[in-house]
């Protein structure tokens, strides 16, 4: 089964249909709320993973596929339940990313406005490794991102992941390129290392 946890200022219905055209499979979009703490944020995610996970009539592995700020929490979502990840161009330090933009902001998707404030970006102190070793991560990165640093995010998860550099910017048009290595992730597996335990 595949997830997909959106952006910053998005609901992620553009992505998961791209992404559902290109893997020929239904992908579920998990949601969080832009203007709610990360603590607030993760347990909802936790929730709605659940509540899927109950409805499985087979056992199938989960992959959670986030971008941008989304990849933030698919990343925290993967090493807190050795969940299979991909992750598109995504934050690695959200309160360095988040001051750019701090302040008020419009979700694209609803048209709502909100105030990102200080706050709400310091909120975001995962204590976890999020490069923890035994995870299959798939880490798609450009070089052309303007919102994060490419090198910054391949230093992070290098011999922990597959990276893939390509020369797209922050936002993802076209995940055909990206389909086989997705669907590959189905039938990863995890290896626990007992020192991270």
């Amino acid at each position: 089964m595949y997830v997909y946890i959106h952006g910053l200022n998005s609901n992620g219905k553009r992505t998961a249909s791209l992404l559902e055209k290109c893997l020929d499979e239904h992908v579920v979009r998990l949601d969080w709320h832009c203007d709610r703490p990360f603590d607030e944020n993760i347990a909802y995610l936790f929730y709605e993973i659940e509540e899927l996970e109950n409805k499985m009539e087979d056992f199938e592995n989960i992959v959670i596929i986030g971008s941008g700020i989304g990849g933030y929490y698919a990343a925290a979502a993967s090493v807190l339940n050795y969940y299979h990840c991909v992750l598109f161009n995504p934050v690695i330090n959200p309160k360095k990313t988040l001051l750019q933009f701090k302040g008020l902001n419009r979700n694209l998707s609803t048209g709502k406005t909100y105030e990102l404030t200080e706050e709400l970006i310091n909120s975001y102190n995962f204590s976890e490794k999020l490069n923890k070793h035994g995870i299959s991560r798939y880490v798609v990165l450009g070089r052309n991102d303007t919102v994060i640093n490419y090198r910054e995010a391949e230093e992070f998860y290098k011999d922990r992941s597959f990276i893939e550099i390509t020369d797209d910017g922050h936002y993802i048009k076209n995940y055909e390129p990206y389909a086989k290595e997705i669907s590959s992730m189905k039938y990863a597996i995890c290896y626990v290392d007992p020192d991270e335990l």
